[in-house]
């Protein structure tokens, strides 16, 4: 996912995603008439989710879309063509997210929203978020809530620190560090970092990073796939380089 610093960021599958959506990128756009529509579309090598892949390590592609209004709401969403581990075939993914964030007279920043995340094929993962985050200048700070996290019956707690750096006129560093907590499940947590730079000319946006996780049990042995994310056992790093390219509309 291209790093989105906050701004002043039973079950169905898709269709209730789009739904949500489609209601918070209303609400948002009813909130103000300058509302700002921007959005991307691409593929990237690996689609990498807080450090596990949910393309099976495989390429996928990606449409994202982002609203941000002049009052303070935003809402967006998006959507990959990934691939889970105990799928044969590649299906939608659905991500869709909504809140509201305001700058302070200090120059910090706060949001909170809400996420809605859908696995067509897999209507049972579905989970939705609460999140609440802090931001200034160049670093943001997130944690994010699930009461069920991927239909595990697992409540969750990540924490996300987000960063970057201008290193040329070109070309920008970023980097993220993270940490899953589930309180009910001790070899479902997991720490994740990103490095990397971004560059983007003429529309094109382009990113390399390198991602890691530290996994545990099955999750290791299988290279970071959903579906055997958690086990008994020792904990691996697992590293793996990513490459981005996407156009902005």
């Amino acid at each position: 996912m291209f790093l989105r610093m906050p701004q002043p960021h039973h079950r169905q599958p898709g269709p209730h995603a789009l739904r949500c959506l489609a209601l918070a990128l209303a609400c948002t756009a009813a909130s103000g008439a300058q509302a700002q529509l921007s959005g991307s579309a691409g593929i990237v090598s690996d689609h990498l989710y807080r450090g596990i892949s949910l393309s099976s390590g495989k390429p996928a592609a990606r449409l994202s879309l982002d609203v941000d209004s002049a009052h303070g709401w935003f809402a967006g969403g998006q959507l990959v063509s990934g691939q889970l581990a105990p799928q044969s075939h590649r299906s939608a993914q659905w991500l869709g997210y909504a809140g509201y964030a305001q700058r302070l007279a200090s120059g910090l920043s706060w949001e909170a929203g809400i996420s809605a995340y859908a696995f067509h094929g897999a209507p049972s993962w579905n989970f939705r978020e609460v999140f609440a985050g802090l931001s200034y200048d160049d670093y943001a700070l997130r944690l994010h809530y699930s009461p069920d996290y991927l239909g595990f019956g697992e409540r969750t707690v990540y924490a996300e620190l987000n960063g970057g750096a201008q290193l040329t006129p070109g070309w920008r560093l970023f980097w993220r560090g993270g940490f899953l907590s589930a309180p009910d499940h001790a070899a479902s947590s997991r720490a994740e970092a990103r490095i990397g730079a971004a560059t983007s000319r003429s529309g094109w946006q382009m990113q390399l990073s390198l991602d890691a996780a530290r996994l545990r049990g099955q999750a290791a042995r299988a290279g970071g796939a959903y579906g055997n994310y958690a086990g008994a056992g020792p904990a691996r790093v697992r590293g793996k380089l990513v490459l981005a390219l996407a156009r902005s509309f």
